[in-house]
């Protein structure tokens, strides 16, 4: 503002002593001034409403350590160029980046360049890129126009997945399959009997033997089950976190990362994973439920899983006795629900032994620094609840389901 209005004020000196004293120079200098910030002005403003800026970005799930290569295209839509023109990326901070995030130079008018950088998932979380910052001017830095028309990107950075290589999660049910109460599947190992083919039958259910021996298509019968879902609640209520911030997100990212391992293992285990994240989610901050994965184990649920982990942070959230108490109605019955939490109080403990006398096959995995009085780990051992604890990531190795 101080160039400008400068300028303004000699141009109005310089008329001030062209009346003053007659002379004309004096007014041909003024009048020009004047002329050149404004025609500047103009110019700066039409051509700085043809500019744009798109974003093309490789990749909007980042694998931890994972690479996103980001691309920054500027274009002048106008007919009139822009004497210089500066493009600049906003960026979070945690990721680091490798490239350039920005340039500068003069942008003819119809013409556009790019800039390109790289991000590295150094850091599990939530990140929003952009937007664009573009600043324009005249020759003389008179007039200065600023623009943001490109939006927002956001990416997700997933969390560290240690590979399970040890023992399981003890468990009170056989592994694999139990017989169904509530959702029934049928188990394609357990051949009761034939029926007559039906249109939409797969190959692999056609009983060629029987086919053979009748003459017509017959299909198999399967015995009618149920496979066991494992649920993992991930409890990241701040409340219930040391007092520390440092010590507190330390305690989380170790949490997240038995999370993901967990949930790692049982899918090449070929078994179904559920994720139920109590926290704060960054991508809908006005939300107060759970993150919620129902559970699968398709080839994307992987992606899901580590998606909803590499977003929840420590937050307000809703207490964990009163979640598990809500969401124990949609729980497939004989599911392993899987409890990673820092702490339970007295009420969660109440809770959780509730869900094991239903029929649910609750543990408990215990992350942090030590079992601190009133963690509820005593409470639930007495119960027959397994409890494991995590101190480390060298704890998450020997952890599985």
């Amino acid at each position: 503002m101080v160039l400008p209005l400068l300028w303004v004020l000699l141009a109005a000196l310089a008329l001030v002593l062209a009346r003053a004293t007659g002379t004309a120079a004096f007014a041909w200098v003024g009048y020009l001034m004047l002329a050149v910030w404004a025609a500047g002005a103009l110019a700066v403003r039409l051509a700085a409403r043809g500019l744009t800026a798109a974003r093309q970005v490789s990749v909007d799930l980042i694998p931890y350590q994972g690479l996103a290569t980001v691309e920054v295209t500027v274009r002048n839509g106008s007919r009139l160029p822009l004497i210089w023109l500066v493009a600049a990326e906003s960026l979070p901070a945690g990721l680091p980046m490798t490239g350039l995030r920005g340039r500068v130079g003069p942008l003819r008018g119809g013409g556009a360049f790019s800039f390109r950088y790289t991000l590295h998932g150094a850091r599990r979380g939530y990140y929003e890129l952009g937007p664009v910052l573009l600043r324009s001017g005249d020759l003389f830095g008179l007039t200065h126009v600023e623009r943001r028309p490109a939006a927002g990107h956001a990416i997700t950075v997933f969390p560290r997945v240690v590979p399970i290589t040890h023992v399981r999660l003890p468990s009170r049910r056989p592994a694999g399959q139990v017989r169904a109460r509530q959702r029934v599947l049928e188990d394609p190992a357990q051949v009761i009997g034939v029926r007559p083919y039906q249109h939409g039958d797969g190959l692999r259910r056609v009983h060629w033997r029987a086919t053979a021996h009748t003459g017509r298509l017959q299909s198999k019968l399967f015995e009618v089950s149920a496979q066991v879902d494992n649920i993992l609640v991930l409890n990241l209520r701040r409340a219930d976190y040391p007092g520390s911030p440092m010590e507190a997100e330390e305690t989380a990212e170790l949490a997240i990362t038995a999370a993901a391992s967990v949930a790692r293992h049982t899918l090449d285990k070929h078994q179904r994973i559920g994720v139920l994240a109590l926290g704060k989610d960054p991508a809908q901050p006005a939300a107060t439920a759970p993150i919620r994965v129902d559970p699968g184990r398709d080839r994307t649920q992987l992606t899901a899983v580590l998606s909803a982990l590499g977003r929840v942070e420590l937050g307000p959230a809703e207490d964990l006795a009163s979640v598990l108490e809500r969401e124990k109605e949609s729980l497939n019955w004989g599911a392993m629900v899987v409890l990673i939490t820092p702490v339970l109080t007295s009420e969660a403990v109440r809770t959780a032994l509730g869900l094991r006398s239903s029929g649910f096959d609750v543990k408990l995995a215990l992350v942090g620094g030590g079992t601190p009085a009133g963690s509820g780990a005593a409470e639930m051992s007495v119960f027959g609840v397994p409890t494991v604890l995590i101190k480390s990531e060298a704890d998450i190795s020997g952890l599985g389901i």
